[in-house]
């Protein structure tokens, strides 16, 4: 079976969550993940908790590279993070959490995460990244749920996917 029906078949049986308990698939997406963006001469690596640090944590690690958390907010004291509120696909309003000295000026960012499904976590996270002196150079995820119309936003900043699913 090929990658992207075996994700499509993963999505489907467990909605995507469970690709670390196969090793093989696992290392499958972790290098396709990685591949667009090997040249690209990124510093940092940046996920959200929870799902975007099984996979971001890796590719870190495999391009030898720091890792950065954007963590939900409450985890870290107030006085050492920049925090920005957002809508995430259910409506609800939630806040997410960077480290102020983590991301830097000049700072070539890789933005990693599972799925976009609205993309506002996502544009929250490029936000508080650029607000801080770093450049997302790309993004990579295994899911692209987007709408054509919020697809089109993350396009500028070298959007990389493995499986689009329907809108």
């Amino acid at each position: 079976m090929n990658l992207v029906n075996e994700l499509k078949k993963r999505m489907k049986e467990d909605s995507g969550y469970l690709i670390t308990a196969y090793p093989e698939l696992y290392k499958k997406v972790i290098a396709e993940m990685i591949k667009p963006f090997k040249n690209k001469k990124i510093s940092k690596v940046v996920s959200i908790e929870t799902m975007g640090l099984m996979y971001g944590t890796m590719i870190a690690y495999k391009l030898n590279l720091p890792f950065i958390t954007i963590f939900k907010s409450g985890r870290v004291p107030k006085k050492y993070v920049l925090s920005k509120k957002y809508k995430d696909y259910s409506k609800k309003t939630k806040s997410l959490d960077v480290g102020k000295i983590t991301i830097n000026k000049g700072d070539k960012i890789l933005f990693v995460d599972d799925t976009l499904e609205t993309g506002e976590s996502a544009k929250t996270s490029i936000n508080m990244i650029e607000k801080l002196g770093g450049r997302v150079v790309g993004i990579s995820t295994i899911y692209n749920k987007l709408k054509q119309k919020d697809e089109k936003f993350f396009k500028k900043y070298n959007y990389h996917y493995l499986v689009k699913l329907k809108d």
